[in-house]
């Protein structure tokens, strides 16, 4: 046998996804890749929740068969794709289709495996994606530790997958100077992502349009000569020269009148401002962060904003998820802002109690995180001094704070009684369930647990 390209590391072992009908043929694939290092191989001949089995998982490397019935390889290529862009697929094809697995390639599989294999060749497809594995992880090293240090991106708060391409996607683009349209309903953190766009890159300005009169606003954004108009006592430079080589952040521009748009884009077009009642022009820089808590195409539509501004603005758009969208940030959201109030306001409360974590955790959140901070920064102030857990019945009303004893479980409904913790958890499974329309996979993602834990959670409710 002759000598690998590259020889494998000792490092830690990858863990392989296999996707094969045959069963003989994966036990001999799968031997001869556990010959070649101490890595995991898991065997799936006819999966049927391909989705959840990636969650589960979480391989660093993914083979299938290309010919399969009830399902091919394309399938598991582009399902490994949704789950995560970067995720090598390796195809397994024999010399007949080789054609189908350099089709696969073109579609974005790593490499192929051509049948018949043998350990040979079994080994240099492993060095080949242990060198993949190891640059992900060096890759994947190094972004955490600038963003170990990145103030703006931390404030990002979240673990759950929509979040984490969110603080990805801001890194890739932030060095641009282009313009960044942020959609998101109200407390999503809009101005979050704006400054973590920002990035310190010269002055932040920010204003909220709907905050202040159309006529204010001109003045603020465009500034205005001494004498322009009544109790104009000076000059006054504006937000947009104020913004000078660096960002202006206009929120809820949605609101921005008709008038005011053409000349922001008159602005943004020619990079020159005059201020009201000068008879000169002042070059400007900017980076223009437009926010919106409505869908501003919607507004075009409407003939309520200039479409020429929107294609302005839009050059780069994200779209804020809604804390609904992403439950399994909820837990640590809280912990976060009971550690933050719990030090503002002098109150021992470490944690929130169980029933009013389950609350916290089951609740809609139309003000999506402004409003989870407000309940739990009420809840840390009416902490009694010395209590180390916020009951429920701190919480605001609407989240059923005053319709339980302090302490205590919810009630189970029609008993009477306290209800058990396997009931509550049951009833959170449920709820979660309903919001996934019945998608196990997808509950299980937002639950943090893996799919066969679910499986059996609800298996054991059964039972019971």
């Amino acid at each position: 046998m002759s000598t690998p390209e590259a020889p494998l590391t000792s490092e830690r072992p990858l863990s392989i996804l296999l996707v094969e009908d045959e069963p003989d043929v994966a036990a001999l694939l799968a031997r001869l890749i556990q010959a070649c290092g101490a890595h995991r191989v898991r065997v799936e001949t006819a999966p049927t929740d391909l989705p959840g089995l990636l969650t589960e998982s979480r391989p660093d490397l993914v083979l299938t068969d290309l010919m399969m019935p009830g399902l091919d390889g394309f399938d598991v290529l582009r399902a490994a794709h949704a789950f995560d862009l970067e995720l090598p697929v390796i195809v397994v094809s024999a010399h007949a289709s080789l054609d189908n697995a350099v089709a696969a390639v073109k579609a974005g599989a790593f490499d192929f495996l051509a049948k018949p294999f043998g350990l040979e060749s079994v080994e240099l497809m492993l060095a080949k994606a242990r060198r993949e594995a190891d640059n992900r992880d060096r890759q994947a090293a190094l972004c955490r530790a600038a963003r170990a240090r990145d103030g703006d991106l931390n404030a990002l708060l979240g673990d759950s997958p929509v979040m984490r391409r969110l603080r990805d996607w801001i890194a890739q683009v932030r060095a641009a100077r282009a313009s960044v349209l942020i959609e998101g309903e109200s407390g999503t953190g809009k101005e979050l992502v704006a400054r973590a766009l920002h990035s310190g890159q010269g002055p932040f300005v920010a204003l909220n349009v709907a905050a202040i009169p159309d006529e204010l606003a001109e003045a603020e954004l465009f500034g205005h000569a001494k004498g322009a108009f009544t109790g104009a006592s000076r000059d006054r430079a504006g937000l947009i020269r104020e913004a000078h080589g660096g960002s202006l952040f206009l929120d809820e521009i949605n609101a921005m009148s008709t008038r005011i748009q053409a000349k922001l884009l008159r602005v943004l077009q020619e990079r020159r401002v005059r201020p009201l009642g000068a008879d000169c022009e002042y070059e400007v820089d900017i980076r223009l962060l437009a926010a919106s808590n409505v869908a501003l195409e919607q507004r075009v539509a409407e003939g309520a904003f200039r479409r020429d501004l929107f294609h302005r603005l839009n050059v780069l758009h994200v779209r804020l998820p809604a804390l609904r969208e992403r439950r399994e940030d909820i837990a640590a959201l809280a912990d976060f802002f009971v550690q933050r109030y719990a030090r503002a306001h002098g109150r021992r409360v470490r944690q929130m109690a169980p029933d009013a974590q389950l609350a916290l955790a089951t609740a809609d959140w139309p003000g999506n995180v402004r409003e989870l901070e407000n309940a739990v920064e009420q809840a840390v102030i009416l902490c009694p001094e010395n209590a180390v857990e916020a009951p429920m019945s701190l919480l605001p009303e609407r989240l059923g704070g005053r319709s339980w004893q302090a302490g205590a479980p919810a009630p189970e409904a029609g008993t009477g009684r306290p209800a058990t913790l396997a009931e509550m958890e049951l009833r959170y499974i449920q709820s979660v369930l309903e919001q996934t329309s019945g998608n196990k996979s997808e509950a299980a993602r937002m639950l943090a647990i893996g799919y066969k834990t679910l499986l059996r959670k609800l298996a054991q409710q059964e039972d019971d």
